[in-house]
């Protein structure tokens, strides 16, 4: 079986991963930048030379390193909405199933509400909620 886990590097995505690894299935890691949350972090965690486009550039370079740690048949960073992301990918990828945890990193649930919960409503592959 071919799954999507969608990263978020909290401990909770990593049982997620974890789960799907002990089943033996194939895993796809997934980490999704959010557009709303690079853009409220972007005057905080930027230098003044650099623009917004290069600034995304740079932490999806530093989020690809960090996902390099995963024992998965493919790793994927997008910049978007985060359940938006997760659906598409999990189409363009043909997998079985999402697996994913019910909540996510703090500051980001609470911005931006429980992604999870619209992958669920949305997706039209299988959502193995763990």
């Amino acid at each position: 079986m071919r799954v999507l886990v969608p990263l978020d590097f909290s401990k909770e995505a990593e049982n997620a991963y974890e789960f799907a690894k002990k089943q033996g299935w194939e895993v796809i890691v997934l980490h999704v930048l959010e557009e709303g949350l690079l853009e409220s972090i972007y005057p905080f965690f930027s230098i003044p030379s650099l623009d917004f486009k290069k600034f995304v550039e740079e932490r999806k370079e530093q989020v690809e390193n960090e996902l390099e740690k995963y024992d998965a048949v493919k790793r994927i960073v997008k910049v978007g909405k985060c359940w938006k992301e997760i659906i598409k990918t999990a189409e363009e990828e043909n997998v079985d199933a999402i697996v994913m945890t019910r909540r996510g990193a703090g500051l980001e649930e609470v911005l931006l509400g429980s992604c999870a919960e619209r992958v669920v409503r949305h997706a039209t592959k299988p959502v193995l909620v763990v």
